[in-house]
């Protein structure tokens, strides 16, 4: 199973996002696991967890390169598509979860 972190700045707007597209996820049955959090807790669940991909909330895009370090090449960083978070599209933000996945083998 695959774990993906989502940070934003608060974790509320992308807390909403994450919920659909674990419905996505259900929908697609896709071996995924995803949850939402702060920045600040983020940086604490990294240093203590695994997970196979870190994205960050397009607010929160000029932090990419401390989250970089911070995990120190375990995961790859991305940020999400600001078109696709402010729309909410969950199909889009999977595929792009699924693409990133796919090609770290």
């Amino acid at each position: 199973m695959y774990e993906v972190l989502v940070l934003c700045s608060a974790g509320m707007s992308t807390s909403m996002l994450v919920e659909k597209i674990k419905k996505e996820i259900e929908k697609k049955e896709v071996n995924l696991n995803i949850q939402a959090v702060s920045i600040t807790e983020g940086k604490f669940l990294i240093k203590k967890e695994e997970y196979d991909l870190l994205l960050l909330g397009p607010q929160v895009a000029f932090m990419k390169e401390q989250m970089e370090h911070l995990v120190n090449g375990k995961c790859p960083v991305r940020v999400i598509n600001s078109t696709d978070y402010g729309m909410m599209n969950a199909d889009n933000v999977l595929t792009s979860i699924m693409e990133t996945l796919n090609n770290r083998k």
